[in-house]
């Protein structure tokens, strides 16, 4: 073994320490961009780079973010950001690239002001692993951030770089866009749209966005986020229109995670339940998340069952109808234990108990005065005297009706 120790001033050290990355160790553009801003810090402020930099990592770690993820985001949310491609696009393997071209150095202004760079990191990364745990701006936690978890769960995070654009939004803004995404990101997963097309897009929305958070009247900051609204959600979501239609069309238990099945059964749920009532404003979804998915035409048939079903329905495969839109509800577990894999005519004296207006329509329509809102609410609705085929595709047709007066954009008063 031959040791070789070399002295140096620490300039010198930290360019050593990029160049042995290139040449094939395993160093990754955070550690690099770490030992770039050592070099524009004074000897002495070392250990206070160093404990201000624990407040990017440990957060990140302690939520079990990607650092790199985190970074990427970061960078689209903040700044301009563009690649050889003519993409506004940075991949994870760009990130230090961009970071050391002389334009971008002068944008993010590290090399004259480190620490004030830093500190912007770390109140991004506050904001972001805020977020993730279903937190809005302010720190608190967050109704329609809540609902966006539950409909991306941990597989879809590009939105982040639209959250973080708008994150110094007032409360009352940042909210109505987090109500607004939601919206426009249902239409885009559940027509299972490449991600590539959407992070295209996020990168100049974030652009956008920045421009109106640093607004400073409140009115005009209204007027733009609705025309940015319109252009960017609104516009794109009536292109997607038949396109999620049919798709729905065509949905069963199968098509997605079973975690958006039941987000959408909720979202559906708290709907009716919301117009049965005749309330405006949304609580938590968490009281729908927890119930049961049954099937209305049951998962597991006695085979008495089944071979009524294929008698009623010649052509019409049992277990693709099972698992359809249509057939699915939600249900306490009590009741659906009591329910079980009965004949439907037996089933529909459960449905009756259940406090789900969605639910218990199915069994029995609920008529209240002349004009009221569960009578308006019914017109959307039907009981069944019977469960077939027909009645399945009936039902997922009228849940599907449903969908553009759930998921839809709407404008901020002004």
């Amino acid at each position: 073994m031959i040791f070789i120790q070399i002295s140096t001033d620490i300039s010198s050290a930290l360019k050593i320490f990029e160049t042995i990355n290139e040449r094939g160790i395993g160093l990754n553009p955070m550690d690099l961009l770490k030992n770039l801003l050592f070099t524009h810090v004074k000897t002495d402020e070392f250990k206070k780079l160093k404990e201000e930099w624990k407040k990017i990592t440990k957060p990140l770690e302690e939520k079990k973010e990607k650092p790199l993820r985190f970074l990427r985001y970061f960078l689209m949310a903040n700044y301009k950001t563009e690649n050889n491609r003519n993409e506004s696009i940075v991949r994870e393997d760009e990130i230090y690239d961009w970071f050391i071209n002389k334009k971008n150095a002068v944008l993010c202004n590290y090399n004259t002001k480190p620490f004030e760079f830093v500190r912007k990191i770390i109140k991004n990364v506050d904001s972001f692993t805020a977020f993730s745990t279903g937190k809005g701006n302010d720190g608190q936690d967050n109704l329609f951030m809540d609902n966006l978890r539950k409909l991306c769960g941990g597989g879809f995070s590009l939105h982040y770089v639209l959250l973080l654009a708008a994150s110094a939004f007032p409360k009352l803004l940042f909210d109505h866009f987090v109500r607004q995404l939601e919206s426009f990101l249902f239409y885009y997963i559940f027509t299972k749209t490449p991600t590539k097309i959407l992070e295209r897009n996020f990168s100049i929305w974030a652009d956008e966005l920045r421009e109106i958070t640093e607004l400073t009247d409140m009115l005009e900051q209204k007027r733009k986020l609705n025309e940015f609204l319109k252009e960017r959600f609104a516009k794109n979501m009536q292109e997607k229109k038949g396109e999620l239609a049919d798709d729905l069309k065509r949905y069963t238990l199968n098509s997605m995670q079973q975690y958006r099945t039941r987000y959408l059964l909720a979202k559906l749920t708290q709907y009716i339940d919301m117009a049965y009532k005749g309330l405006k404003n949304p609580g938590s979804l968490q009281e729908y998340m927890v119930l049961e998915i049954e099937h209305i035409l049951p998962n597991t048939p006695e085979p008495d069952l089944r071979a009524d079903f294929t008698i009623k329905n010649p052509g019409k495969e049992y277990d693709l109808y099972k698992t359809m839109l249509g057939n699915l509800t939600l249900l306490e577990k009590p009741i659906n234990i009591v329910a079980s894999n009965n004949f439907f005519q037996i089933k529909c004296a459960e449905y009756k108990k259940c406090k789900y207006y969605l639910t218990s329509s199915i069994a029995e329509i609920t008529t209240v005065g002349n004009n009221s809102s569960i009578n308006r609410i019914n017109t959307k609705l039907s009981s069944y005297s019977n469960w077939d085929a027909t009645m399945i595709e009936n039902r997922q047709e009228k849940l599907i009706n449903l969908i553009s007066d759930i998921w839809k954009i709407e404008e901020i008063e002004v």
